[in-house]
Protein backbone atom coordinates (compact mmCIF):
# COMPACT_ATOMS: atom_id res chain seq x y z
CA UNK A 1 0.00 0.00 0.00
CA UNK A 2 1.48 3.50 -0.71
CA UNK A 3 1.09 5.61 2.03
CA UNK A 4 0.31 9.84 1.25
CA UNK A 5 2.85 12.24 1.99
CA UNK A 6 2.48 15.88 3.80
CA UNK A 7 4.67 18.34 3.49
CA UNK A 8 5.34 19.82 7.32
CA UNK A 9 7.90 22.00 7.23
CA UNK A 10 9.06 24.58 4.98
CA UNK A 11 12.54 26.63 4.81
CA UNK A 12 13.87 29.02 1.95
CA UNK A 13 16.94 30.84 1.12
CA UNK A 14 16.13 33.17 -1.80
CA UNK A 15 16.94 36.84 -3.43
CA UNK A 16 13.70 37.99 -1.79
CA UNK A 17 13.81 36.45 1.68
CA UNK A 18 16.11 34.60 3.72
CA UNK A 19 13.64 32.73 5.29
CA UNK A 20 9.80 31.72 4.72
CA UNK A 21 8.37 34.80 6.79
CA UNK A 22 10.10 37.24 4.60
CA UNK A 23 9.54 35.49 1.42
CA UNK A 24 5.72 35.36 1.99
CA UNK A 25 5.50 38.70 2.37
CA UNK A 26 7.96 39.40 -0.69
CA UNK A 27 5.17 37.25 -2.53
CA UNK A 28 2.48 39.22 -0.96
CA UNK A 29 3.73 42.41 -2.07
CA UNK A 30 5.20 41.47 -5.02
CA UNK A 31 8.83 42.33 -4.25
CA UNK A 32 11.65 41.70 -6.73
CA UNK A 33 15.06 40.25 -6.10
CA UNK A 34 16.43 41.60 -8.87
CA UNK A 35 19.65 44.09 -8.85
CA UNK A 36 23.39 44.92 -9.80
CA UNK A 37 26.01 41.71 -9.98
CA UNK A 38 28.09 42.58 -6.56
CA UNK A 39 29.70 39.19 -6.16
CA UNK A 40 32.17 40.30 -8.98
CA UNK A 41 33.29 42.94 -10.52
CA UNK A 42 31.24 43.26 -13.57
CA UNK A 43 32.04 46.94 -14.91
CA UNK A 44 33.24 45.06 -18.34
CA UNK A 45 31.22 42.10 -18.01
CA UNK A 46 28.34 41.92 -20.45
CA UNK A 47 25.54 40.59 -17.76
CA UNK A 48 25.14 43.57 -15.46
CA UNK A 49 21.71 42.08 -13.57
CA UNK A 50 21.05 39.47 -11.20
CA UNK A 51 19.00 38.47 -8.47
CA UNK A 52 21.60 37.80 -5.66
CA UNK A 53 21.01 36.41 -2.02
CA UNK A 54 21.59 39.34 -0.05
CA UNK A 55 22.63 39.58 3.77
CA UNK A 56 23.18 35.82 3.97
CA UNK A 57 25.37 35.09 6.86
CA UNK A 58 27.14 31.60 6.92
CA UNK A 59 29.29 31.72 10.75
CA UNK A 60 25.42 31.26 11.54
CA UNK A 61 25.70 27.89 10.67
CA UNK A 62 29.11 27.24 10.94
CA UNK A 63 29.36 26.90 7.15
CA UNK A 64 31.36 29.68 5.92
CA UNK A 65 34.16 27.47 4.52
CA UNK A 66 32.31 25.49 2.26
CA UNK A 67 30.59 26.67 -1.28
CA UNK A 68 26.91 29.07 -1.13
CA UNK A 69 25.33 25.87 -2.71
CA UNK A 70 25.72 24.05 0.40
CA UNK A 71 25.65 26.90 3.00
CA UNK A 72 22.02 27.82 1.14
CA UNK A 73 21.26 24.08 1.39
CA UNK A 74 21.97 23.82 5.37
CA UNK A 75 19.97 27.08 6.13
CA UNK A 76 16.91 26.29 4.03
CA UNK A 77 16.93 22.66 5.36
CA UNK A 78 17.51 23.77 9.09
CA UNK A 79 14.38 26.26 9.02
CA UNK A 80 12.57 23.33 7.24
CA UNK A 81 13.61 21.49 10.25
CA UNK A 82 12.58 23.96 12.62
CA UNK A 83 9.43 24.90 10.76
CA UNK A 84 8.30 21.59 11.35
CA UNK A 85 9.42 20.99 14.80
CA UNK A 86 10.52 17.82 13.77
CA UNK A 87 13.07 16.42 16.09
CA UNK A 88 15.86 14.24 14.25
CA UNK A 89 17.78 13.60 17.18
CA UNK A 90 14.84 11.54 18.51
CA UNK A 91 14.23 9.56 14.94
CA UNK A 92 15.25 6.19 14.15
CA UNK A 93 18.08 7.83 11.77
CA UNK A 94 17.95 4.88 9.03
CA UNK A 95 14.07 6.21 8.49
CA UNK A 96 14.87 9.81 7.66
CA UNK A 97 15.82 10.37 3.98
CA UNK A 98 17.43 12.88 1.88
CA UNK A 99 16.57 14.37 -1.47
CA UNK A 100 18.65 17.61 -1.84
CA UNK A 101 19.99 18.41 -5.45
CA UNK A 102 21.79 20.79 -7.31
CA UNK A 103 21.97 21.67 -11.14
CA UNK A 104 25.28 23.26 -11.06
CA UNK A 105 27.41 22.13 -7.39
CA UNK A 106 29.70 24.50 -6.28
CA UNK A 107 30.75 26.85 -9.46
CA UNK A 108 31.72 29.05 -6.92
CA UNK A 109 34.71 27.25 -5.43
CA UNK A 110 35.56 26.36 -8.89
CA UNK A 111 35.79 30.19 -9.81
CA UNK A 112 37.30 31.06 -6.86
CA UNK A 113 40.25 28.69 -7.15
CA UNK A 114 40.82 27.19 -10.33
CA UNK A 115 43.47 29.78 -11.06
CA UNK A 116 45.37 29.01 -7.70
CA UNK A 117 45.10 25.24 -8.73
CA UNK A 118 46.89 25.44 -12.07
CA UNK A 119 49.70 27.74 -10.37
CA UNK A 120 50.11 24.98 -7.48
CA UNK A 121 48.60 21.96 -8.02
CA UNK A 122 48.28 20.89 -4.52
CA UNK A 123 46.39 17.63 -3.89
CA UNK A 124 44.88 19.22 -0.73
CA UNK A 125 43.30 22.16 -2.58
CA UNK A 126 42.25 19.29 -5.19
CA UNK A 127 40.68 17.71 -2.31
CA UNK A 128 38.92 20.87 -1.21
CA UNK A 129 38.00 22.16 -4.57
CA UNK A 130 36.52 18.76 -5.51
CA UNK A 131 34.14 18.33 -1.94
CA UNK A 132 33.12 21.37 -2.52
CA UNK A 133 32.06 21.12 -6.33
CA UNK A 134 30.21 18.11 -6.74
CA UNK A 135 26.42 18.38 -6.64
CA UNK A 136 25.63 15.82 -4.25
CA UNK A 137 27.98 17.22 -1.22
CA UNK A 138 24.77 19.19 -0.58
CA UNK A 139 23.38 16.36 0.40
CA UNK A 140 26.29 14.95 2.44
CA UNK A 141 26.77 17.50 4.60
CA UNK A 142 22.83 17.81 4.83
CA UNK A 143 22.98 13.86 6.33
CA UNK A 144 26.14 14.69 8.47
CA UNK A 145 24.71 17.79 10.23
CA UNK A 146 21.36 15.93 11.75
CA UNK A 147 23.61 12.35 11.14
CA UNK A 148 20.77 11.11 8.73
CA UNK A 149 21.80 7.53 8.38
CA UNK A 150 18.94 6.32 5.56
CA UNK A 151 18.89 7.51 1.60
CA UNK A 152 20.51 10.91 0.74
CA UNK A 153 19.80 10.95 -2.86
CA UNK A 154 20.85 13.82 -5.68
CA UNK A 155 18.76 14.14 -8.70
CA UNK A 156 19.74 16.63 -11.92
CA UNK A 157 17.31 17.22 -13.88
CA UNK A 158 19.21 21.02 -15.14
CA UNK A 159 16.28 23.98 -14.39
CA UNK A 160 13.60 20.75 -13.05
CA UNK A 161 16.04 19.57 -10.32
CA UNK A 162 14.30 21.14 -7.70
CA UNK A 163 10.92 19.81 -8.40
CA UNK A 164 12.29 16.31 -9.52
CA UNK A 165 13.81 16.07 -5.93
CA UNK A 166 11.02 16.91 -4.07
CA UNK A 167 9.51 14.45 -6.36
CA UNK A 168 11.70 11.06 -5.50
CA UNK A 169 11.47 12.09 -1.92
CA UNK A 170 7.94 11.83 -1.46
CA UNK A 171 8.50 8.47 -3.67
CA UNK A 172 10.75 7.37 -0.68
CA UNK A 173 7.82 8.20 1.77
CA UNK A 174 5.23 7.06 -0.46
CA UNK A 175 7.01 3.56 -0.87
CA UNK A 176 8.32 3.09 3.05
CA UNK A 177 11.74 3.35 2.33
CA UNK A 178 11.71 5.95 4.73
CA UNK A 179 8.77 7.68 7.05
CA UNK A 180 10.83 11.51 7.05
CA UNK A 181 12.68 12.72 3.90
CA UNK A 182 14.26 16.23 4.02
CA UNK A 183 13.59 17.45 -0.15
CA UNK A 184 14.87 19.61 -1.93
CA UNK A 185 17.73 21.88 -3.68
CA UNK A 186 19.92 24.49 -3.95
CA UNK A 187 22.20 26.56 -6.34
CA UNK A 188 24.88 29.32 -6.61
CA UNK A 189 25.72 30.05 -10.06
CA UNK A 190 25.92 33.59 -10.28
CA UNK A 191 29.58 33.52 -11.34
CA UNK A 192 31.44 34.63 -14.92
CA UNK A 193 31.47 31.51 -16.57
CA UNK A 194 27.56 30.32 -16.16
CA UNK A 195 26.75 34.00 -16.63
CA UNK A 196 28.60 34.06 -20.24
CA UNK A 197 27.28 30.45 -21.01
CA UNK A 198 23.38 32.02 -20.88
CA UNK A 199 24.50 34.93 -22.50
CA UNK A 200 25.99 33.09 -25.60
CA UNK A 201 22.68 30.56 -25.49
CA UNK A 202 21.05 33.86 -26.29
CA UNK A 203 19.18 33.36 -22.79
CA UNK A 204 19.52 35.81 -21.13
CA UNK A 205 17.30 39.17 -20.99
CA UNK A 206 19.02 42.52 -21.92
CA UNK A 207 16.73 44.62 -19.62
CA UNK A 208 14.05 42.95 -16.29
CA UNK A 209 12.70 39.52 -16.26
CA UNK A 210 9.30 40.26 -17.91
CA UNK A 211 7.57 36.67 -18.15
CA UNK A 212 4.63 36.41 -20.75
CA UNK A 213 5.35 40.25 -21.25
CA UNK A 214 5.30 41.27 -24.93
CA UNK A 215 8.56 42.71 -24.23
CA UNK A 216 10.13 39.45 -22.72
CA UNK A 217 13.21 38.69 -24.32
CA UNK A 218 14.93 35.88 -21.84
CA UNK A 219 15.27 35.18 -18.24
CA UNK A 220 18.05 36.55 -15.44
CA UNK A 221 19.99 34.29 -13.13
CA UNK A 222 18.72 33.95 -9.40
CA UNK A 223 20.52 31.50 -6.73
CA UNK A 224 19.00 30.50 -3.21
CA UNK A 225 17.46 27.22 -2.06
CA UNK A 226 13.89 25.64 -0.70
CA UNK A 227 13.72 22.54 1.50
CA UNK A 228 10.91 20.57 2.58
CA UNK A 229 10.01 18.02 5.66
CA UNK A 230 7.87 15.20 3.84
CA UNK A 231 6.46 12.51 5.73
CA UNK A 232 3.80 9.97 5.90
CA UNK A 233 0.36 11.23 6.91
CA UNK A 234 0.12 8.63 9.54
CA UNK A 235 3.19 9.78 11.18
CA UNK A 236 2.42 13.41 10.82
CA UNK A 237 -1.24 12.85 13.04
CA UNK A 238 0.83 10.82 15.32
CA UNK A 239 3.45 14.11 16.44
CA UNK A 240 0.33 15.79 16.15
CA UNK A 241 2.40 18.34 13.33
CA UNK A 242 0.93 20.77 10.95
CA UNK A 243 0.29 20.16 7.64
CA UNK A 244 1.15 22.58 5.08
CA UNK A 245 0.12 20.77 2.01
CA UNK A 246 -0.30 16.62 0.77
CA UNK A 247 1.43 15.87 -2.34
CA UNK A 248 -1.49 14.10 -4.51
CA UNK A 249 0.27 13.28 -7.39
CA UNK A 250 3.27 13.76 -9.70
CA UNK A 251 4.65 13.06 -13.31
CA UNK A 252 7.48 13.31 -15.89
CA UNK A 253 7.62 13.94 -19.57
CA UNK A 254 11.03 14.39 -21.77
CA UNK A 255 11.30 16.28 -25.27
CA UNK A 256 14.96 16.23 -26.94
CA UNK A 257 13.80 17.97 -29.93
CA UNK A 258 16.80 20.17 -29.02
CA UNK A 259 18.87 21.65 -26.01
CA UNK A 260 17.50 24.67 -25.13
CA UNK A 261 13.68 24.62 -26.93
CA UNK A 262 10.94 22.73 -26.86
CA UNK A 263 9.25 21.39 -30.12
CA UNK A 264 6.29 23.45 -30.86
CA UNK A 265 4.73 20.56 -32.45
CA UNK A 266 5.03 17.78 -30.00
CA UNK A 267 2.66 17.74 -26.59
CA UNK A 268 5.08 16.73 -24.06
CA UNK A 269 4.33 19.00 -21.76
CA UNK A 270 0.55 18.81 -22.38
CA UNK A 271 0.50 15.00 -22.06
CA UNK A 272 2.65 15.37 -18.93
CA UNK A 273 -0.05 17.29 -17.18
CA UNK A 274 -2.89 15.47 -18.66
CA UNK A 275 -0.98 11.85 -17.20
CA UNK A 276 -0.55 13.94 -13.62
CA UNK A 277 -4.35 14.40 -13.79
CA UNK A 278 -5.12 11.00 -13.85
CA UNK A 279 -2.64 9.79 -11.51
CA UNK A 280 -3.73 12.37 -9.07
CA UNK A 281 -7.26 11.57 -9.50
CA UNK A 282 -8.27 15.63 -10.50
CA UNK A 283 -9.71 17.20 -13.32
CA UNK A 284 -8.53 21.10 -14.84
CA UNK A 285 -12.02 22.42 -13.02
CA UNK A 286 -10.57 21.26 -9.70
CA UNK A 287 -7.99 23.49 -10.18
CA UNK A 288 -7.45 26.68 -8.29
CA UNK A 289 -3.86 27.82 -9.32
CA UNK A 290 -0.23 27.05 -11.23
CA UNK A 291 2.60 28.34 -10.62
CA UNK A 292 3.88 28.70 -14.28
CA UNK A 293 7.85 27.39 -15.25
CA UNK A 294 7.34 31.01 -17.33
CA UNK A 295 11.29 32.13 -17.44
CA UNK A 296 10.61 35.38 -19.54
CA UNK A 297 12.48 33.79 -22.73
CA UNK A 298 10.08 34.35 -25.63
CA UNK A 299 9.73 30.64 -27.34
CA UNK A 300 9.54 29.25 -23.86
CA UNK A 301 6.57 31.22 -22.55
CA UNK A 302 4.55 30.90 -26.00
CA UNK A 303 5.79 27.15 -25.60
CA UNK A 304 3.86 27.12 -21.87
CA UNK A 305 1.16 28.84 -23.17
CA UNK A 306 -0.05 26.81 -25.36
CA UNK A 307 0.52 23.79 -24.29
CA UNK A 308 -1.55 24.53 -21.01
CA UNK A 309 -4.16 25.41 -23.34
CA UNK A 310 -3.63 22.10 -25.27
CA UNK A 311 -3.61 20.26 -22.05
CA UNK A 312 -6.94 21.57 -20.48
CA UNK A 313 -8.79 23.07 -23.47
CA UNK A 314 -10.95 26.24 -22.40
CA UNK A 315 -10.63 25.24 -18.65
CA UNK A 316 -7.42 26.51 -18.71
CA UNK A 317 -8.43 30.29 -19.39
CA UNK A 318 -10.24 29.35 -15.77
CA UNK A 319 -7.13 29.23 -14.21
CA UNK A 320 -5.13 31.73 -12.13
CA UNK A 321 -1.63 31.20 -12.62
CA UNK A 322 1.60 33.42 -11.92
CA UNK A 323 5.63 32.85 -12.59
CA UNK A 324 7.53 33.59 -9.41
CA UNK A 325 10.67 33.87 -10.66
CA UNK A 326 9.64 37.71 -11.68
CA UNK A 327 10.43 38.36 -8.57
CA UNK A 328 12.85 35.51 -7.43
CA UNK A 329 15.00 35.33 -10.70
CA UNK A 330 15.45 31.92 -12.37
CA UNK A 331 17.10 30.39 -9.49
CA UNK A 332 18.21 27.45 -11.76
CA UNK A 333 18.15 23.87 -10.15
CA UNK A 334 16.82 25.50 -6.98
CA UNK A 335 13.79 27.12 -8.24
CA UNK A 336 11.43 24.21 -8.56
CA UNK A 337 11.72 23.64 -5.16
CA UNK A 338 11.47 27.64 -3.94
CA UNK A 339 8.34 27.40 -6.25
CA UNK A 340 6.46 24.43 -4.97
CA UNK A 341 6.99 26.72 -1.43
CA UNK A 342 5.76 29.74 -2.92
CA UNK A 343 3.01 27.02 -4.09
CA UNK A 344 2.00 26.31 -0.63
CA UNK A 345 2.43 29.69 1.11
CA UNK A 346 -0.38 30.88 -1.84
CA UNK A 347 -2.38 27.69 -0.59
CA UNK A 348 -2.16 28.44 2.95
CA UNK A 349 -2.06 31.86 3.07
CA UNK A 350 -4.93 32.64 1.01
CA UNK A 351 -3.57 34.69 -2.27
CA UNK A 352 -2.07 33.91 -5.80
CA UNK A 353 1.17 35.56 -6.32
CA UNK A 354 1.55 37.63 -8.85
CA UNK A 355 3.47 37.90 -12.63
CA UNK A 356 5.49 41.73 -11.56
CA UNK A 357 6.36 43.65 -14.59
CA UNK A 358 3.53 42.12 -16.83
CA UNK A 359 2.25 45.45 -18.00
CA UNK A 360 1.80 44.57 -21.83
CA UNK A 361 0.04 42.13 -22.74
CA UNK A 362 0.93 39.76 -25.15
CA UNK A 363 -1.72 38.65 -27.42
CA UNK A 364 -0.50 34.67 -27.98
CA UNK A 365 -0.36 34.58 -24.39
CA UNK A 366 -3.88 35.05 -23.12
CA UNK A 367 -3.99 32.97 -20.13
CA UNK A 368 -4.62 34.45 -16.81
CA UNK A 369 -0.94 35.39 -15.12
CA UNK A 370 -2.11 37.66 -12.58
CA UNK A 371 -0.30 40.69 -13.35
CA UNK A 372 1.52 42.71 -11.19
CA UNK A 373 -0.42 42.33 -7.90
CA UNK A 374 -1.30 39.75 -6.10
CA UNK A 375 -5.05 38.43 -5.67
CA UNK A 376 -6.88 37.02 -2.32
CA UNK A 377 -8.42 33.60 -3.41
CA UNK A 378 -9.19 30.31 -2.15
CA UNK A 379 -6.56 27.53 -3.25
CA UNK A 380 -6.93 24.11 -2.13
CA UNK A 381 -5.68 22.03 -5.27
CA UNK A 382 -2.78 23.27 -7.36
CA UNK A 383 0.23 21.82 -10.13
CA UNK A 384 3.53 23.59 -9.87
CA UNK A 385 5.69 23.00 -13.10
CA UNK A 386 8.83 23.10 -14.00
CA UNK A 387 11.25 22.51 -17.37
CA UNK A 388 14.70 22.07 -18.43
CA UNK A 389 17.10 22.74 -20.82
CA UNK A 390 17.43 19.24 -22.40
CA UNK A 391 14.14 18.69 -22.26
CA UNK A 392 13.22 17.69 -19.08
CA UNK A 393 9.60 17.95 -17.79
CA UNK A 394 8.23 17.69 -14.13
CA UNK A 395 5.02 18.56 -12.71
CA UNK A 396 3.44 17.99 -8.88
CA UNK A 397 -0.12 18.73 -7.66
CA UNK A 398 -0.41 19.08 -4.12
CA UNK A 399 -3.66 19.53 -1.94
CA UNK A 400 -4.76 21.47 1.33
CA UNK A 401 -4.30 20.02 4.38
CA UNK A 402 -8.05 18.69 5.32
Amino acid sequence: MKRRVVITGMGVVSPIGLDLNSFKESLRQGRSGEGPITVFEAKNFPVKRVFEVKGFEPRNYGTHLLDPFIQYAIAAAAESIQHSEFEPQNTDPYRIGISMSSSKGGVHTIDRFKERFKKNRSAILGARIYSNAVPNFAAQWVARRWKVKGPAKCYIAACATGTVAVIEGARMVEEGIVDYCIAGASDASIVPLMLAGYQNMKALANGPLLPFDRRRNGFLVGEGAGAMLLESLESAEKRHAKIYGEILGFNYGADAFDPVYFNPDDQTLALTLNNLLKRSGLTASEIDYINLHGTGTRAGDLYETNQLKKAFGPKAYQIPMSSTKSMTGHMLGATGAVEIIATLVAMNEGFIPPTIGLEEKDPACDLDYTPLKARDAKIERAISLSLGFGGHVAAIALGKAR
